[in-house]
């Protein structure tokens, strides 16, 4: 878990409270995210008006020293030391079986195999490949959690894991079959989940009791205030 200066905590504040000073937004999550996150960084912002959004793990990206992070936003409860899962990926292991270096896949298969095809699929498939594409050597993922109210905010800025086949044992939730489990070895903490249905592969985290929480009232300002005034800053541009 990285821990962020008073600035960067400060500047984070200021970010969502202007966020949702604009009557245009309703929520945090992905470019408003990414934006209040490069502003807390300091670090220039991938904008999507000059730059084509690509389906890229990363999005945003010190450039200066490799750094990258998988922005996500999450509505949950935020307390230190509650957890939350979050989609990272659609996983179709079935389908794509061959080119993992499976001869076939299905509900039947072991286990073991099923899991090393999902990790397979996450780090060879899109980790990897993406980190090297956008030049990032250090890997990482900030996640904004946010009470239902939107009243209590949290950060969890870590590094991306990057678990290994022997780090964890998988096996069925039940005997229905329509949730596989991947469970960390050293601790029997659940990471992973995968449902065949969806294809969808979920990451489980836990808020470390040291992470940054805070409460805010955030307001808004009227809208044809809030017009004038972005109108304004434009026009001295």
């Amino acid at each position: 878990m990285y821990s962020q200066t008073e600035k960067e905590i400060e500047r984070l504040k200021n970010g969502i409270v202007a966020a949702f000073a604009t009557p245009f937004v309703d929520d945090l999550e992905d470019y408003v995210w990414e934006a209040i996150f490069s502003y807390m960084k300091d670090i220039p912002l991938i904008d999507t008006l000059t730059n084509t959004r690509r389906k890229l793990l990363f999005d945003v990206i010190d450039k200066e020293n490799a750094i990258g992070w998988s922005a996500k936003a999450l509505r949950t409860t935020v307390n230190p030391l509650s957890e939350f899962e979050l989609v990272i990926q659609r996983a179709d292991i079935f389908k794509k079986a061959v080119a993992l270096g499976f001869d076939a896949l299905n509900l039947a298969s072991p286990t073991d195999q099923l899991g090393k095809a999902l990790l397979k699929h996450w780090y060879e498939g899109k980790v990897y490949p993406d980190a090297k594409n956008q030049h990032v050597v250090d890997k990482r993922v900030c996640i904004l959690l946010k009470s239902r109210n939107l009243k209590r905010f949290a950060l969890y800025e870590d590094r991306l894991e990057e678990y290994k086949q022997d780090d964890l044992e998988w096996h069925w939730t039940d005997d229905s079959r329509t949730g596989l489990q991947g469970i960390r070895k050293e601790d029997g903490f659940c990471i992973f989940r995968w449902y065949p249905n969806q294809k969808q592969l979920f990451e489980r985290f836990t808020l470390p009791e040291n992470a940054p929480i805070f409460d805010l009232n955030p307001r808004r300002l009227q809208l044809a205030l809030s017009i004038d005034l972005l109108l304004e800053a434009l026009n001295r541009l």
